[in-house]
């Protein structure tokens, strides 16, 4: 089902505002994605789209491009000895999810690079 926006989203929640819980109101509007076999609700986008068809502001969009925190330049070693580099290192040097880096270790530094 495609979402409703504009008058047909705001037509939707004034036909079924009252019988219909939240989540069933905006399941029914579109705003719903498959995720590992489970439906999860896109909440924001609804609200974003109901928030549009009123003609409100809801603020600037973040960068849908920029995921996460800016870098500390610091990780934490956990207690499996583990290192977790996060999203905003990794995109600095364009690595994908399920890339293979390769590790070196130059005296006490440990350097990734992109095959």
């Amino acid at each position: 089902m495609a979402r409703l926006t504009g008058e047909a989203l705001l037509e939707h929640i004034k036909r079924n505002g009252g019988n219909k819980s939240r989540d069933e109101l905006i399941a029914d509007a579109g705003y719903v994605v498959t995720r590992n076999n489970k439906p999860s609700l896109q909440r924001t986008d609804f609200m974003q789209a109901f928030a549009d068809a009123q003609g409100l502001s809801l603020g600037p969009a973040t960068n849908p491009h920029r995921r996460g925190k800016e870098p500390g330049y610091q990780l934490k070693v956990g207690p499996k000895g583990m290192v977790p580099v996060g999203v905003s290192y990794t995109s600095m040097i364009g690595a994908e999810p399920g890339e293979t880096l390769q590790v070196e270790i130059d005296g006490d530094c440990i350097v990734l690079s992109r095959l």
